[in-house]
């Protein structure tokens, strides 16, 4: 869903908290402060794009501070990009400082200290993503926030160019939205590749590897529901189908395939249980999310080299329960293929 939130004007007898309320509904929760008390005037306006958060901030001169936060189990860490299409501001993380223009973006973990000092009028675009959309836990967020990137090449540049169109003050229809939204969580999952450098032989350790695993954890907490797809895991993901499949191409099989042999592996499993007796095959296949009876037959022979009913057979007889003529099977069952 693509959501306007036009923040509209602050003047400043409205107050710094207000003001400063409204740059924690753009980026994360700050204090403001100025030289003489007063808010600024400015505007804000926000663009809620699937998994994303787009604003855009116009003002005057002030300081932006956020102080540090304690996260518990539950907090959803942010990865903040900033960008400065007009004006500058100083950029103050740890012990350094970094004069952030036009041709600067900045990455920033949400729940980390930081300031920004603007000495004069400026627009500032900022982009919020969940830092688990981009498969980064808390430490690898630490390890790239505070990262200072030219936008001058790479995708850096991309995202430079994107980001300040994206905050179009007539908002964007529904569908579009979400799908400039997925686009934006996959510029930010390459930039954040392009610029952790990630040695290949541990590229499974990084966001990556993150990613896959979660996809993974997905599907098996999933694969009984019909209606999961590559094109589902990559919606409830927050990342574009094409990038759920180049994430995998390094894998040892395709997303539809696992996803398949998760059910395959578990419909063997139902058919063997003693319990199932009196449930049908297609039941089984039903149970483990398939929903065409021969299909199913075909990928169970594919894979265990047998027919569902030959397994099932196979499996009594080696438990001492009698199949359906009431005979016990000869043959135990396969290990499969």
């Amino acid at each position: 869903m693509s959501l306007l939130l036009p923040a509209g004007p602050v003047h400043d007898e409205e107050g710094l908290a207000r003001w400063g309320s409204r740059w924690g509904d753009a980026a994360m929760p700050v204090s403001v402060t100025t030289a003489d008390g007063r808010a600024p005037d400015g505007d804000v306006v926000i663009h809620r794009l699937g998994a994303v958060t787009v604003s855009a901030v116009v003002s005057g001169a002030q300081r932006v501070t956020r102080v540090p936060v304690r996260r518990s189990g539950a907090d959803e860490p942010d990865l903040v990009l900033l960008l400065h299409p007009h004006g500058s501001a100083t950029y103050r993380w740890r012990d350094g400082d970094v004069l952030a223009g036009p041709s600067v973006l900045l990455m920033h973990d949400s729940a980390q200290r930081c300031s920004l000092s603007y000495e004069g009028p400026f627009t500032a675009v900022v982009l919020r993503v969940p830092a688990r959309a981009v498969g980064l836990s808390a430490e690898q967020l630490g390890s790239v926030a505070g990262t200072a990137l030219p936008t001058t090449n790479g995708t850096a540049a991309l995202l430079a160019s994107f980001l300040p169109a994206v905050t179009s003050p007539a908002g964007w229809a529904p569908r579009v939205g979400e799908r400039l939204g997925a686009a934006l969580v996959d510029l930010v999952t390459l930039l954040v590749l392009e610029h952790s450098a990630p040695d290949p032989e541990t590229v499974q350790d990084g966001p990556r590897g993150e990613l896959v695993r979660r996809v993974r954890a997905y599907i098996d907490g999933h694969y009984r529901d019909p209606s999961l797809s590559p094109e589902s895991i990559a919606r409830a993901h927050h990342i574009s189908l094409r990038y759920l499949h180049r994430v995998f191409e390094a894998e040892e099989s395709t997303v539809g395939r696992l996803i398949q042999r998760r059910r395959l592996e578990e419909s063997a499993r139902e058919l063997a249980r003693p319990g199932r007796r009196a449930v049908t095959v297609t039941a089984v296949a039903q149970l483990c999310g398939f929903t065409n009876a021969a299909h199913f037959s075909r990928a169970f022979r594919q894979l265990h080299g047998c027919s569902p009913l030959e397994w099932r057979s196979r499996a009594f007889a080696a438990s001492g329960v009698p199949n359906e003529a009431g005979r016990f099977a000869v043959r135990r069952p396969t290990a499969g293929r």
